[in-house]
């Protein structure tokens, strides 16, 4: 059956049907009316509401509806009208009942009555507003985003009071329905990058969402090695981005926000940015050094220890490259980064309570054991170091797998080709970049093509005021 039939009883049936007989499903009979000669049943599932408020607003209204003869053919509008709620609706579709009792909603079917009510009066367990642990700052807003798509809208509401914040809700999911939620800031958004959005979420066919990651991979609309969204679980760095047109996308059950377009620069800006004073023009700088340093360093030491050796004293060969070791430089390299991914991986799967036994495991073997060994050269070790340390700069900040592919091919290029292969792997890396998209956006702009008036805000940090009167563009997509 798709619609609701008149009679109680085989309505009952066939929903229970629906839900395969769950035993978790609640059916409340009730009589109400005059002569309690009208016949209602209130379904729910027990557990994900609060049973009290529909005691209070549903059960307790509808048991002192009083029944004329005039309004037995509007039963169902009246019924509804006397429920104590802010959300009630009615629909005629099972496929709506289900739907709704399956997403924390009471429904009532009443005998005789082709048309249910449907009461919004969900009771998700939910863990409170906590800090952003992933995106921690010494300055500024420390709450981040939570599993609840409402809870966010609600954080987000709170930080944007304007009418001019839009947010278009749809569910996806044909087995479980999740809700998603388009956020942009209605007048300032990006209409061509509000639109591919639109288009490519409404194209999504998926049994279910567990997780954002299928809805980033949608909106990116392509193969890349960068990410081409961002992701945040801090609700100010949500708002800044939709102040700049860009436009944010939340799927209910993640803590945290996809924010498209997503350009090149973006990686090495942080909220505090906008809160310090001293730093303007260095600190990003660093970080794009810090970028360049995890994705060139391990390969420039390769190269120079394969190909140029002979251009240096022994006595520095043997304090950089050379002193007997086991494992020639490109080994050394490849060991110590696919160790230290190892402890990396380790650090967040292990109980709490073992970190620091890894720790001085991978100590003793990485540092002072591997080197008295003959195993690994010194000045291997003191590479990857600074590698690693130069990619925690931006590491949480969406290139932490690109840094990580294009160190392994850099490692690769210098151990067969020497620094000319580096400079032609610079060379297709930059022309690779130049043809990547974000929602139609090139990912290098405002660098390539190049836009003096957006420069503002991308290496340094430009005056504060004139950053907020300012109205950021994109470059359309040809």
């Amino acid at each position: 059956m798709k619609n609701i039939k008149k009679k109680l009883d085989d309505n009952i049936q066939h929903i229970k049907y629906l839900f395969n007989q769950t035993s978790d499903l609640v059916v409340r009979n009730l009589k109400f009316g005059n002569e309690k000669s009208e016949h209602a049943a209130i379904l729910y599932i027990d557990g994900i509401i609060d049973t009290q408020i529909i005691q209070d607003v549903v059960i307790k209204p509808i048991l002192h509806f009083k029944e004329t003869v005039e309004v037995k053919n509007n039963l169902i509008n009246l019924v509804s009208e006397v429920i104590e709620s802010v959300n009630v609706k009615t629909n005629s579709e099972f496929q709506e009942i289900v739907d709704a009792i399956v997403n924390g909603k009471t429904a009532i079917l009443i005998e005789g009555h082709d048309i249910g009510i449907i009461v919004d009066n969900p009771m998700w367990n939910e863990r409170s507003i906590e800090e952003a642990h992933g995106e921690r700052v010494p300055v500024g807003p420390t709450i981040g985003l939570t599993e609840k798509l409402k809870s966010n809208i609600n954080i987000l509401r709170s930080i944007i009071k304007s009418p001019m914040l839009c947010v278009e809700n749809t569910e996806m999911g044909l087995i479980s329905k999740t809700q998603v939620s388009i956020i942009y800031m209605n007048g300032i958004v990006e209409k061509g990058v509000l639109k591919k959005v639109q288009s490519r979420l409404s194209n999504l066919s998926v049994k279910y969402i567990l997780e954002a990651r299928i809805i980033d991979e949608v909106i990116e609309g392509q193969k890349s090695i960068f990410n081409l969204n961002k992701t945040t679980e801090r609700p100010d760095v949500l708002a800044s981005a939709l102040y700049e047109g860009k436009v944010g996308v939340i799927v209910e059950g993640t803590p945290f926000a996809i924010i498209t377009p997503s350009l090149f620069i973006d990686a090495f800006q942080t909220p505090d940015d906008y809160y310090f004073k001293a730093g303007r023009f260095t600190t990003r700088i660093i970080r794009l050094m810090g970028f360049f340093l995890s994705v060139y360093l391990p390969a420039i030491y390769v190269t120079l220890e394969k190909f140029h050796q002979d251009e240096y004293s022994k006595k520095i060969v043997k304090s950089l490259f050379s002193d007997g070791e086991l494992l020639p430089a490109f080994w050394e390299m490849l060991f110590l980064i696919i160790l230290l991914k190892m402890l990396t991986d380790a650090s967040f799967r292990i109980p709490k309570s073992a970190i620091i036994l890894i720790s001085l495991v991978a100590t003793i073997v990485i540092g002072e054991t591997a080197v008295t060994a003959k195993i690994i050269h010194p000045a291997s070790l003191i590479t990857i170091g600074i590698t690693f340390l130069a990619s925690f700069l931006i590491v949480y900040r969406g290139l932490a797998d690109s840094m990580a592919t294009l160190r392994f091919i850099f490692l690769l290029i210098a151990v067969f080709f020497g620094f000319s292969g580096l400079i032609v792997g610079t060379t297709i890396l930059i022309l690779y970049m130049t043809n990547l998209k974000s929602a139609g956006v090139p990912y290098l702009t405002p660098l390539i093509p190049f836009r003096y008036k957006e420069l503002k805000d991308t290496l340094y940090r430009g005056d504060l005021k004139t950053l907020i009167n300012s109205k950021h563009s994109y470059p359309e997509e040809k």
